[in-house]
Formats: structure tokens, sequence, C-alpha cells
């Protein structure tokens, strides 16, 4: 058993980072089946295949009088039950879902008397019985699409994050180190800083509004003048100030760029904020120049970074706004659907360490 659970554990973490996000209609349906029993016989029978060839994939009894012959019971039990319970109850949160009526016979076979949902068992029963006189090769593969279908349907789903009660100054900083020190595409950073934003503007009555580009987004192109945009608190909609953030040095050409695209977005912008991790330490120089430049015809431009600026909000906050602040990030990282990013900000707050 616990061999198999290091082998799901390896290839669920593939199964992550392969961002596989486009539709596997066949596969999808189970995965995603109204019936929860369902979802965990398409994991157990396949795994408990991959376990040991041998084994009959439709079996479910050990005691059967059949070739192949199984526990697919306690197999479910001692894999993957625990595994579904330590991801989120990916599929359900059943402790014994073979005590289904379904799963309480021999061997599972197309149109099952007495069972409801009928049409759902026979699709799980087409697969198994294709699955059954497939390869290896074949086998595994199937199983991988499964996961990656898994990927997708926690993708859609809120993640239980263990939000602290407490959390000090010096240990917020120390997780979001670690969180932002993995590439994300500049996801993490710009999920963190909305999350900031949002925290401080509440807690200090800043903004009527904040919205935020998706990462993907082109802003030149919809007009819009900036990564995070913030309005005033009143009725103009005028935009307060706006981010653009990097998870890059900050040369010379992104700022340069950036204050073009909020000049020609026509909207009176004023303050525009950089956050990123540094400046380039060869632009340094040509970067404040700029923004010498661009104070003297009117724009407000400042750089800072997350860091920074996380310690400027949580001087002027109480202590429970550090906490709002790391369940913002995880509404944010919710919003935008990467699981990665949200499996490591869930694993973060998980350890002792985090919980601080």
């Amino acid at each position: 058993y616990a061999e198999v659970r290091r082998w799901l554990d390896e290839e669920w973490a593939g199964a992550i980072a392969a961002r596989a996000m486009n539709p596997d209609p066949e596969i999808d349906v189970l995965t995603n089946s109204s019936v929860v029993s369902v979802r965990y016989a398409l994991l157990t029978q396949i795994l408990g295949k991959i376990a040991d060839p041998s084994r009959d994939i439709r079996v479910v009894q050990s005691g059967a009088d059949v070739p192949g012959a199984w526990d697919a019971r306690t197999f479910s039990t001692a894999v993957v039950v625990p595994w579904v319970a330590d991801n989120q109850h990916v599929i359900g949160n059943s402790s014994e879902p073979y005590v289904s009526k379904p799963l309480r016979r021999v061997r599972l076979e197309r149109d099952m008397p007495n069972v409801r949902n009928a049409s759902e068992w026979n699709r799980l029963v087409a697969l198994l019985d294709h699955l059954e006189s497939s390869s290896e090769v074949l086998l595994k593969d199937t199983f991988r699409r499964v996961l990656r279908s898994l990927v997708r349907r926690l993708a859609s789903q809120s993640f239980s994050y263990a939000i602290p009660q407490r959390i000090s100054h010096s240990r917020l900083q120390e997780i979001l180190k670690k969180f932002l020190a993995e590439s994300s595409g500049g996801l993490r950073p710009l999920a963190v800083t909305v999350a900031l934003i949002r925290t401080a503007s509440e807690a200090l009555s800043l903004f009527s509004n904040i919205e935020a580009q998706g990462i993907n987004e082109s802003d030149a192109t919809k007009g819009i003048p900036g990564d995070v945009i913030c309005y005033d608190r009143d009725e103009s909609l005028q935009i307060g100030f706006c981010v653009e953030v990097k998870d890059m040095d900050l040369t010379l050409a992104h700022v340069k760029a950036s204050s073009m695209k909020a000049k020609q977005a026509d909207v009176g912008l004023a303050n525009l904020v950089f956050i990123a991790p540094r400046i380039s330490a060869d632009e340094s120089d040509d970067v404040a120049n700029f923004i010498a430049k661009e104070w003297a015809s009117g724009m407000n431009i400042y750089t800072t970074c997350i860091h920074s600026l996380v310690d400027v909000v949580f001087v002027l906050l109480t202590e429970s706004w550090r906490v709002r602040f790391v369940r913002e990030i995880g509404a944010e990282l919710d919003v935008r659907q990467d699981q990665p990013s949200r499996k490591a900000w869930h694993d973060l707050l998980a350890t002792t360490e985090g919980n601080q």
C-alpha cells in the first residue's frame, strides 16, 4: 500500500505540473459523475489493476470464485480514501465508498439490476471492460488522464486553506518569500498584490473599487492602464492609481511601456506603481531619471517590491488584518484557478511552521 501511495503521489504531482486544462469528455464525465461511488470506483479499480496486473479490473470482492479476484474495498480504504482526504476531498469525502450497494457484489457488469443511475455505472463498466484487456501502457495512460481530469475538477472548487488564527509579521514574510520563489509566469505576485491592496483598502477605506486583470490579458488592447486598477472613493470612477506587477527585475523598457500605456488609456491617470523584485542594477539611474522626467510632466511613478509594501501596510494595521490578508490570497488564487499555485499556498499554510 505504501509503495502504491508513493507512486500515486508522484503521478498526481505530475498531473498538477502538466496544467492540462483542455477537456477530456470520456474521462471528465466519470470524474464528475453525480454518483460518488462511481468516482471512487474509477480511481480504485484502475489503480488496483496497475498495482497488480493479475487482478481483474472489474472484480470487487476477494472471496469471489472468479479469476483475478481481489479485495477492492480494503484497497480503497487503505490507499484511495486517505489520498482523497489529503487532496481537498477532490472526489468526495466518503470514508467507506465500497459500502455502496452497486459495489457490494462480486464483479461490476453492465446493466446491473436494482442500481440507480444505471447509465453512469454502465459508462464506468464500459471503460473497465476495455482496460481489462489493454496493455499496461494504456492502463497507466488512462489513469493519468483520470488524474489530469481531477486536477481540472479541483481547479473549479475552492480550496480549504488552513487559515491560522494568528500569524506573526516575520512568519508572514517567510511564507510569502517561499511562495513567490517559485516561477509562476507572474501569477503568484499578481495574486498576492491584489490581495494586499484589497486588504489595505478595506482596512483604511482607500478605494471604492479594485479591478485586477488576468495574467494573460492584454491591457493595451483593452485600453486598460495596468494590472490592477484602483478607483477613488467618489462617484466619478476616477482612477486613483494603477499597479503594474512584474516577476522580474524592472527595466527602463518596462517603465516606458507602462507609462505610455497609461497615457494612451486616456483616464487622467496621475499615479503609477510598479511592484517588482528589484530595479535592474544596470538601469537604476536611467529609471530614476525617467521617473523624474515623468513627475515634471504630471505623472507620479513609484517602485517597490511586495515585501516592502507588506512591511509598510502591516505596520499601520492591527494583527487581525494579517490573517485577513492570508485569506484574501487564497481567495484570489481560487478565482484564477491555477492548481499548482493553490496547492503551494495550501501546503505552506498546512505546515506547523506556517500556522503561527
